[in-house]
């Protein structure tokens, strides 16, 4: 479904987790575009990233449900609300000093370099896995599968690993791909499957570190993405730059996370 997002998906692109989500939904702070009858799935529209970070940010600085309520009813009363805001902040500096340190450590550490760029066509070996969180294990799972599979056949490795993860899907599962570019002639066997992964246009941000710590990094990029004007599909990628086995320290890994845009979004930005 075009432009409908799983709310596994829309957690990870605003940066709210599922229980969260499903919270603000109870409360009507800030409720998916669709639910399905049959099945209550909830979908959300690719539209609503943008309210979904701006609800994320005001609730980092501490601001009420309620108030965030009335911002999004009144925005003509965002001064009003944020300067009884700063008078309850600054009466609790004491306890609040901390919090501001830690977010400013995280903004620091967070800073990436960003491009616009197509990812390229290339020939890869994949496996099609079915998605569902916290359950991630199946991507490391497929591509050491993929990775023992080359090295069977003795196939050459023309570019870093990566996933597609797709938008759509049943429920909280959507579908991932896991990648691993190939040269010259390969066969398939099994599950492994051999296709042309088409060249699309991609917001990509670099993350250096482990990968426990990507899933921050992800809002952090849409956010960016989004502040530049640019139309995410609310599909995603996840290359492998820097990784096992040839950076054996983890906070050396330099990891692409790309957002797919829409393809005149691609070609504007290019031209600026």
């Amino acid at each position: 479904m075009a432009g409908r997002l799983l709310i596994s998906q829309f957690a990870l692109l605003t940066g709210l987790s599922a229980k969260t989500l499903r919270y603000y939904d109870d409360i009507g702070l800030l409720r998916p575009q669709w639910i399905d009858e049959a099945s209550g799935y909830r979908h959300y529209g690719v539209s609503q990233v943008s309210l979904g970070v701006q609800i994320r940010h005001w609730r980092q600085i501490g601001l009420p449900v309620g108030e965030i309520q009335r911002l999004i009813q009144a925005p003509e009363r965002a001064k009003e609300v944020l300067a009884q805001h700063e008078i309850r902040l600054r009466e609790e500096i004491a306890a609040r000093e901390e919090a501001l340190h830690s977010l400013k450590a995280f903004l620091k550490e967070k800073t990436m370099e960003y491009r616009l760029e197509p990812l390229p066509t290339q020939q890869v070996l994949t496996i099609r896995e079915t998605l569902t969180p916290p359950h991630y294990e199946v991507i490391p799972q497929a591509l050491q599968e993929l990775m023992a599979y080359k090295k069977a056949q003795g196939y050459a490795v023309s570019a870093p690993s990566f996933f597609v993860h797709h938008a759509g899907g049943e429920g909280e599962s959507s579908v991932v791909e896991i990648c691993l570019p190939v040269a010259g002639e390969v066969k398939p066997s099994g599950r492994v499957q051999v296709q042309t992964f088409e060249s699309r246009p991609a917001f990509i941000g670099r993350f250096v570190g482990p990968y426990d710590q990507t899933g921050a990094a992800y809002a952090v990029i849409a956010e960016e993405a989004l502040r530049r004007g640019l139309r995410l599909t609310g599909s995603t990628a996840e290359i492998y730059v820097k990784s096992v086995p040839h950076t054996p320290d983890p906070n050396a890994y330099e990891t692409d996370i790309a957002f797919f845009v829409e393809p005149e979004d691609a070609v504007e930005g290019l031209l600026r």
